[in-house]
């Protein structure tokens, strides 16, 4: 059973994992900063349900490892899928908005995907984190509570 940092069951909340980075990204790099936003969340790889990224990103070597060492699915989606993530984003960047038409990735990537691997309204868990070369985000259905009533959740949002 997966649990969050009060004791709640987990195990059937779908968490979304968006990711983005620069081209040629190392695998560790991208594998670090992910790590490291779950361990200061009290999360966990196995509660991830998906890894989300823009379309023409998902074969990258960064996001390709990283899902296949944690054995998600790896959902690549279009520009319009994305932008129509702006309303629930915690920040956007006029940088990625010119370069690849879309307020940004990994927020609107795990927003992105559950709305459609859940058909409902999605919200962000975690807030962009990033480092010099990737960035990532977690986001849950709208409907789920328990995951996000702990005070160390909204310290990341």
């Amino acid at each position: 059973m997966s649990s969050d940092p009060c004791g709640h069951d987990t195990s059937n909340i779908p968490i979304a994992l968006g990711v983005g980075c620069r081209r040629d990204c190392p695998p560790e790099v991208l594998m670090q900063l992910v790590t490291d936003m779950l361990t200061r969340t009290g999360l966990h790889p196995d509660q991830i349900t998906l890894v989300a990224t823009l379309v023409g990103r998902q074969h990258e070597v960064a996001m390709t490892s990283l899902a296949k060492a944690w054995g998600c699915p790896l959902m690549a989606f279009p520009a319009e899928a994305l932008r129509e993530s702006e309303p629930a984003m915690s920040q956007t960047s006029d940088t990625t908005r010119r370069l690849h038409g879309v307020p940004g990735v990994a927020e609107a990537a795990a927003l992105a995907a559950i709305r459609a691997h859940c058909d409902a309204p999605a919200r962000l868990l975690v807030a962009r984190q990033q480092c010099d070369r990737a960035t990532c985000a977690l986001a849950v259905p709208n409907a789920t509570t328990n995951i996000s009533r702990h005070p160390l959740f909204r310290r990341f949002s």
